[in-house]
């Protein structure tokens, strides 16, 4: 061949040599040595912020398009404006919740409120359970007062559930900011509308395991010798001690927990809470199925 194409041949070698020694220099090179002296690019890791917990959205839309009621406005007996509305309301509650009723009997109170708030709030009517009777409107000129329930938990419908007709309204009712959460809880503080004993309590079963655990794992917190008269309850050393070591314990397992009075629990959601008591005059333990006291809906805190 040529001596040209030798020198061609020989030229190009060379190039590709001087090219792979400039990229091993920058990018290390030879069983993954680093052996160019380069710049070193800093790598920032991306960090998740940490996210608040986020408010829930009012029960009562209609409430919101609402000036503030006058929780003193006088009130009179008169003909009632949304007796219909109310009627209505417990009747498509009975099918839309049937497993919270047995015939006209009401078998969780919080859920029963609840679940009038939002009818009402569809039909465009703003409505408020203030522990007695249950008080709608769509005007801030007046608002209706209805007794829905009877002391033996039945529904009331018709003439006689409406009370009185107040001037102006009374509601939408002004409450006021809502407690931080319990540290490490990641849901939003929450306001209950009512609260009423529901069959056995749903976290009954975890908060007396919680409470075993405690008694296992913390045994300098109790007197083992000395039991509540008739129980095997034993007598508390520390009862602070006892209380937040349960709500850690619960924790722990995905709980929202702390103790206000009584244990108060809720997971995954605010739709509701339940309240414990797990301590006997503050000198013993609790324990068993009659530590569950209500279900609150939504959630109490």
């Amino acid at each position: 061949m040529p001596r040209f194409y030798f020198a061609v041949r020989t030229l190009l070698g060379l190039v590709i040599v001087v090219a792979a020694a400039a990229i091993l220099s920058v990018c290390g090179g030879g069983n993954g040595a680093n052996t160019g002296s380069g710049p070193t690019i800093p790598v920032t890791p991306t960090v998740a912020p940490t996210l608040a917990p986020t408010a829930a959205p009012p029960l009562s839309a209609s409430c919101t398009r609402l000036p503030a009621g006058n929780p003193d406005a006088p009130c009179r007996t008169e003909t009632a404006t949304f007796q219909a509305e109310v009627d209505d309301a417990i009747r498509t509650l009975q099918v839309e919740q049937a497993p919270i009723f047995n015939d006209n009997s009401v078998l969780s109170v919080g859920q029963y409120y609840v679940g009038l708030i939002k009818i009402l709030d569809r039909k465009g009517l703003c409505a408020y359970y203030d522990g007695e009777e249950l008080a709608v409107t769509n005007t801030h000129d007046y608002s209706d007062q209805y007794h829905v329930l009877t002391s033996s938990r039945l529904v009331r419908f018709g003439p006689g559930s409406y009370r009185v007709t107040c001037y102006p309204a009374v509601l939408p009712v002004g409450q006021g900011a809502l407690p931080p959460p319990p540290a490490g809880c990641s849901l939003p503080s929450s306001r209950e509308v009512a609260c009423s004993r529901d069959g056995n309590g749903v976290f009954l079963d975890d908060v007396l395991a919680a409470i075993a655990q405690v008694q296992k794992d913390k045994p300098e917190l109790f007197d083992f010798t000395q039991t509540n008269p008739g129980t095997d309850w034993p007598k508390l050393k520390d009862l602070d001690g006892y209380l937040a070591a349960v709500v850690q314990v619960l924790s722990k397992q995905g709980y929202c927990a702390q103790v206000d009075e009584e244990l108060q629990v809720k997971r995954g959601s605010n739709t509701f809470s339940e309240q414990y008591k797990i301590d006997y005059s503050h000198l013993y333990i609790r324990t068993g199925s009659g530590i569950y006291r209500s279900s609150c809906y939504p959630a109490a805190f």
